[in-house]
């Protein structure tokens, strides 16, 4: 503890506010939040800290706080900061995830989308744990009740009404009354009520059989096997019809792990977690993960919580309820059951993966002879003979993606030549990194070998920044196993390998899928220009729904019926085969 440390101790209020820890570069790499900040900021240099704690605690050389009126001003605050300057030690709690939703537009024929974004207009049902659960739920959802499927209405009737799968409002005056039954059923069955779709599969079933339309009867079979798939969790309940949700946690010296338990209509329907190294309070590290879960997740009636927080319900606007008893109790306690069981059995291999990466990357610190590469960026260029190149960077953190932190580029640079593209990125990069006082990283790998590397080297003397970087050199079977580092060569083979190999792997995945976005939209502009009618916004519907040329030129006409562009078809083939 410094000079600096030891003298702003002495002057911290009795008073609820935040504090920002600094690093010895100024920059900002925790920050916490205290219902009284002289207590809070001093236990961090007295007693004994967990690992995370106490590798914090080594490298604050100076700290700031900023006093507020309550503690519940302090977590707004909190908040705020955290989004503002992201501290590398509050990294874990900003995840980028975000839970798919099922959304009953607000239309006049509504229909079923599967969205992240929670802010559009209509009924939203979930959350889901993944989306590929959301969409199987929505597909199930277009097979039993005929919602229209396009996003803007055609003139003409498109596939799914010859189908018998939409109920065509387009050409249709639709049953205002068969469409809001379809409506109410749906609403039911997505908040836990599947008697109605059960009742009406198994009553055309029973009507198929006895026609002898065995593969009708089999159709409808599956899909009550689906709906018995689908709602397979929702059997533990409480009867009170409210949506809520249930957190519970289980942590050991190093991890907690905050599990989550999504009832809707008094339903368990989903269930999630997540494991975060520990650097606070259990209690504290709950509600900050809460405070920015619900920024981004709808906010269901109730939310039940092990112990209370307090000013938690107040900055949330929704109930919290502690059970003590009953059967409310034995779900949270089921809730803390699954978090200690995947914190102690399921998350020995989170814990193994972490580690196999925490260990390679101190293995090419002391192979390289440099510090331990904490956050590495790492730059990847792809361009077509010259055209539509861009550069992709991927950030890593211990080991782990960081795909909030990932930068897309767009290279200003005409013409083939892949270390001017280099010198360029690079430059633009890491200017803005100076200009803007971000975070800088422990080591910058370049997809590329000696000559890439050095125009990176390049830049970085140019800009008098002294950051480790390499190159990743490959054999004459085009398979990475060397590194280049100061025009030194070093094999590279197990655990290294596997981590360097998964990270140009994914730098190559970012980078390449940049360019073939703006080659296809350049290439399908440049060939669609002179079609008369079709405008910016139809071919960007093309575009969005096909997503590559191969795929425009091996549509059907029904596939561009289906968009509502049925009339440019054979234009549009002539277009591409005639170019």
């Amino acid at each position: 503890m410094n000079d600096i440390i030891k003298n702003k101790l002495k002057l911290l209020p009795e008073k609820p506010g935040c504090y920002l820890m600094k690093n010895s570069q100024g920059t900002i790499i925790y920050v916490g939040k205290a219902k009284v900040l002289k207590n809070r900021v001093k236990s961090y240099f007295t007693g004994s800290h967990n690992a995370k704690t106490t590798l914090l605690v080594s490298e604050i050389e100076d700290f700031e706080f900023i006093m507020t009126n309550s503690n519940l001003e302090a977590y707004l605050l909190e908040i705020n900061l955290i989004i503002k300057h992201r501290p590398k030690y509050n990294i874990d709690l900003m995840d980028d995830k975000t839970y798919p939703y099922i959304l009953l537009t607000k239309e006049d024929n509504p229909r079923l989308l599967v969205v992240r974004n929670t802010k559009i207009k209509g009924e939203l049902f979930g959350p889901y744990p993944n989306v590929t659960a959301a969409r199987k739920t929505v597909d199930l959802l277009n097979s039993l009740y005929p919602f229209r499927k396009c996003n803007k209405i055609p003139k003409k009737e498109c596939l799914y009404y010859h189908i018998n799968n939409c109920l065509a409002p387009c050409i249709n005056n639709v049953n205002k009354e068969e469409y809001d039954e379809a409506i109410k059923k749906t609403r039911s069955f997505l908040k836990g009520d599947t008697s109605f779709a059960l009742n009406e599969l198994k009553a055309k079933m029973d009507e198929y059989s006895k026609k002898l339309e065995f593969e009708k009867a089999m159709e409808c079979r599956d899909l009550i096997n689906s709906i018995n798939e689908t709602t397979e969790r929702q059997k533990i309940s409480i009867n009170d019809d409210i949506d809520r949700d249930v957190f519970n946690y289980y942590n050991d010296d190093k991890n907690i792990c905050i599990y989550t338990l999504f009832m809707r209509n008094g339903r368990i329907v989903q269930n999630d977690c997540i494991v975060l190294e520990l650097i606070d309070e259990p209690v504290e590290m709950l509600a900050n993960y809460l405070i920015e879960f619900y920024d981004k997740s709808v906010k269901p009636k109730e939310i039940m919580l092990p112990t209370e927080i307090e000013d938690l319900a107040s900055l949330l606007e929704v109930k919290i309820f502690v059970p003590k008893i009953g059967e409310k109790k034995q779900i949270m306690d089921m809730a803390y059951d699954n978090a200690k069981n995947t914190l102690l059995t399921k998350d020995e291999l989170y814990k193994s993966k972490l580690e196999r990466s925490v260990n390679a990357l101190n293995e090419l610190a002391i192979l390289l002879n440099i510090n331990y590469p904490r956050r590495i960026e790492m730059f990847d260029n792809s361009n077509t003979f010259g055209s539509y190149a861009v550069s992709g960077m991927v950030v890593y953190i211990d080991g782990k993606k960081a795909p909030s932190e990932y930068r897309k580029y767009k290279v200003n640079l005409e013409g083939i030549d892949d270390y001017g593209t280099t010198k360029e990125i690079i430059y633009r990069r890491y200017y803005r990194v100076l200009m803007d006082n971000l975070e800088k990283p422990d080591l910058i790998i370049m997809d590329g070998g000696k000559g890439h590397l050095e125009a990176v080297i390049e830049v970085l003397n140019s800009l008098n920044l002294n950051i480790p970087a390499i190159g990743l050199k490959k054999n004459r079977h085009h398979k990475t196993d060397r590194i280049i580092y100061n025009d030194k060569e070093y094999p590279i083979s197990g655990i290294m390998y596997q981590l360097l190999s998964n990270m140009q792997e994914e730098v190559h995945r970012f980078a390449i899928t940049f360019h073939r976005s703006l080659r296809d939209k350049g290439m399908f502009n440049s060939k669609l220009d002179n079609i008369k009618g079709l405008g910016e916004k139809s071919v960007q519907r093309i575009i969005d729904e096909f997503k590559t040329i191969e795929n425009i030129k091996n549509a059907k006409e029904e596939d561009f019926e289906r968009i509502g562009l049925k009339r440019f078809y054979n234009d549009v083939m002539d277009a591409l085969k005639n170019k």
